[in-house]
């Protein structure tokens, strides 16, 4: 290799980083990134402040709830009565299993209600479990005559809500 080869070689990435055509194209990324750059600085105070008066809002409202609200949450669009899942609280005892039967006949109930309240008392009743073949019976608009005999009534709503045993 000669010696103005190996000059060449030496200052090409020099010549290439002087072409005008990389120039252009790094100025327009510039550029974009200046006005991103401009643009959060200009708008990101303005929607910081909308953030934090909106924070006081929320405050005010969780603030106003009250103890049933905040302990059901979600579940008041879907909750009938309340009072039956804390009937069913205190009389299945913690380390009996119970079921969910759900059906239409609750006086109230949403669209959602059917569905979904034995996910809901899936959490609302922990520590006890569902299961299918439990003695303890949440019967939330099913038809009771189902189980016959076999099922004692221990509480019942007028919205077509019962909790029931199942006899031995």
């Amino acid at each position: 290799m000669s010696k103005l080869e190996r000059h060449l070689a030496r200052i090409r990435p020099t010549l290439r980083s002087l072409d005008p055509r990389r120039d252009r194209k790094h100025g327009l990324v510039r550029l974009g990134v200046a006005a991103c750059v401009a643009l959060t600085a200009a708008l990101g105070p303005v929607y910081w402040v909308k953030a934090v008066d909106r924070l006081g809002d929320d405050a005010a409202t969780n603030a106003s709830a009250n103890y049933d609200d905040r302990e059901f949450g979600g579940g008041n669009s879907l909750v009938v009565d309340k009072n039956a899942l804390y009937e069913a609280r205190g009389l299945i005892p913690e380390d009996e299993p119970y079921r969910v039967v759900a059906g239409p006949g609750v006086d109230g109930a949403t669209e959602l209600t059917e569905p979904h309240i034995g996910e809901y008392a899936r959490y609302f009743l922990m520590p006890r479990r569902p299961d299918p073949d439990a003695r303890w019976v949440l019967c939330y608009g099913c038809d009771l005559s189902a189980f016959g005999d076999e099922l004692e009534v221990v509480w019942r709503d007028e919205l077509g809500i019962a909790i029931g045993r199942l006899r031995e």
